[in-house]
């Protein structure tokens, strides 16, 4: 006989031994007490219906004072389905109830499990740009759904090429004040405009190109300004200040080189590159789409409507293109007629002048576009129209042959392409920088200065790189005002200008060095020689003292009584 023992179950202290009932309703419960004894219950059965579902469970019935232990299979009815809340998200949230995650996400709870659900995206097709360049990706308002645009970029160069925001070229060359980019609808408060106009070395105002940038209650002038030195600088103008790159407020961000001016309008994505005759601006078909006009023509994906008139008419590029001009603002006469020819002069009548172009003239500078020099750039930038300008250029007796490389090395930077090309034109297109600087086509559109907290609000860590002329390694730039490069940073006299280890001078009558141990200015009063006071005791004399420099010199003057000299004055 088996011994039933080894086949109880174990029960603990506060187990439900039983719950059932007789079916006359009475409910019968017992569970395992504190002292290990099993305490019955009897109770009338509640009312609320018994769900018809039912699952049986063993229950075990023990006797404390039996040797041996029964087991009885007794019914019971639960419950299958039980809800769970989601206590583990913060706020916790209750079986059932939804909420948003993010713009992008809303998640539900269901039965204490959470689950997220995207926000449905409508499907979105890449469109090909009329302008050759690759498209942009973006995203709506929410940042959630992704769309697909044009880059609008208008380009000038050389001083008569143009490419509009949709990539229709054409050559224009008429000095005055003309509107580049308009709204026709006016949005963001954005104006550009170019004035070109020829002007003489020692004229102050504002020569030969320069562009005015209006947007809100900023206006911004990039120009080029004739140095002391005789050289030509960008200057940078904001409400007819002049500023010196890097600047910001709560609107503009300017950074840039000694040959490239970049400025950032971030609220409506706006950049603006400038390097005299040669510029360009990129602004967002997101925003501005269908609704530009001037010489930049409409930002829409389409050359159709690029060259229209104010009245709405489309016509010949050139034509249109003079009559976007600004008025109030005279045209000024340049000196001297610029001549411009469309072709080589044919050398015999039969032949036209475009195909004579095309077959005799081939300069070898314009084959370095499509060469492996710029091969990292074709994919993003199609060179077709600077080659085609650059051959224009130079065949029709154009004087500057490197405008066209220029621009489209400038473009390619400006979409994160940097070319190093100069030194392949075999010194054509040399670059020459001033005393104590070195070129470098790939340098930081923000170089660092001797000023700390000038190098960490500009952030120099920025993607954005600039050819120029920049201080070579070992040195640093002192400001951007001076542009001086120096070994320490230490010193500086009086006027703001550095001064080198072991340089003295003299400031308020004080002589300084800027010692070489401690590197940092030093000053001691300027000593002046002890002299003796004349006796000044004679009829009408008096003790003078004068100035000269720091030192003070003492004699004897005349008394004066209203412009009367007395030798001899009885009082």
């Amino acid at each position: 006989m088996l011994n039933s023992k080894l086949f109880t179950p174990l029960i603990f202290t506060g187990d439900l031994v039983y719950n059932v009932t007789d079916g006359l309703g009475w409910c019968f419960i017992a569970h395992c007490s504190a002292s290990c004894k099993v305490e019955k219950q009897s109770t009338p059965c509640p009312t609320t219906p018994i769900p018809s579902t039912t699952v049986h469970s063993t229950v075990i019935i023990t006797t404390t004072k039996s040797t041996f232990s029964t087991t009885t299979s007794i019914p019971t009815s639960t419950p299958l389905t039980t809800t769970l809340d989601c206590n583990d998200e913060y706020p916790p949230r209750k079986n059932g109830e939804s909420w948003t995650v993010n713009n992008c996400t809303t998640a539900i709870c269901t039965n204490g499990k959470v689950t997220k659900t995207p926000k449905p995206c409508p499907t979105v097709q890449q469109p090909i740009c009329a302008n050759g360049r690759k498209v942009v990706k973006g995203y709506d308002d929410n940042g959630c759904c992704p769309h697909y645009e044009c880059e609008c970029v208008c380009s000038v160069w050389g001083g008569s090429n143009y490419n509009t925001f949709d990539g229709k070229s054409y050559r224009f060359n008429k000095d005055c004040s003309y509107y580049l980019v308009k709204e026709i609808i006016t949005k963001y408060n954005l104006t550009i405009t170019l004035n070109k106009h020829d002007c003489d070395p020692s004229e102050i105002t504002f020569c030969p190109q320069a562009l005015t940038v209006t947007y809100q209650s900023y206006e911004v002038v990039l120009t080029r300004r004739l140095k002391t030195s005789g050289t030509e600088a960008n200057a940078v103008y904001v409400n007819q200040k002049r500023i010196y790159p890097a600047y910001s407020n709560s609107v503009l961000r300017i950074i840039g080189t000694d040959m490239i001016v970049l400025l950032i309008i971030p609220e409506i994505k706006t950049k603006v590159s400038y390097r005299g005759s040669t510029f360009s601006i990129d602004i967002p078909n997101s925003l501005f789409g269908g609704n530009t006009e001037g010489q930049c023509g409409t930002c829409d994906n389409s050359q159709n409507n690029d060259c229209r008139s104010p009245n709405g008419q489309v016509e010949n590029c050139t034509e249109s293109a003079g009559q976007w001009r600004v008025p109030d603002i005279p045209c000024v006469t340049p000196t001297t007629p610029p001549t411009i020819t469309t072709t080589m002069t044919p050398q015999t009548t039969s032949t036209p002048p475009q195909s004579t172009t095309q077959s005799v003239c081939k300069p070898a500078i314009c084959d370095l576009l499509t060469s492996s020099v710029f091969a990292p750039c074709h994919s993003v930038i199609a060179p077709g129209q600077f080659v085609q300008s650059c051959v224009n250029d130079i065949c029709n007796g154009g004087n500057d042959s490197c405008s066209s490389l220029e621009a489209y090395a400038s473009e390619c930077s400006n979409a994160g392409v940097c070319i190093d090309w100069r030194n392949d034109t075999n010194g054509q297109c040399e670059h020459k920088c001033p005393s104590g600087k070195v070129y470098m086509a790939c340098g930081p559109a923000v170089e660092r200065t001797c000023n700390e907290r000038y190098n960490k609000k500009f952030d120099l860590s920025t993607n954005y790189t600039e050819e120029g002329c920049f201080c070579p390694e070992g040195t640093t730039l002192f400001n951007t005002v001076y542009e001086t490069c120096v070994k320490s940073c230490d010193c500086v006299g009086p006027n703001g200008q550095p001064k080198q280890p072991g340089e003295t001078w003299t400031s308020d009558c004080s002589n300084c060095v800027c010692d070489k141990d401690s590197m940092s200015v030093q000053c001691q009063p300027v000593e002046c020689p002890s002299v003796q006071s004349p006796n000044c005791s004679e009829p009408g004399q008096q003790l003078v003292n004068k100035t000269d420099g720091c030192c003070t010199t003492q004699s004897c003057g005349q008394l004066q009584f209203h412009g009367i000299k007395c030798d001899s004055v009885t009082l």
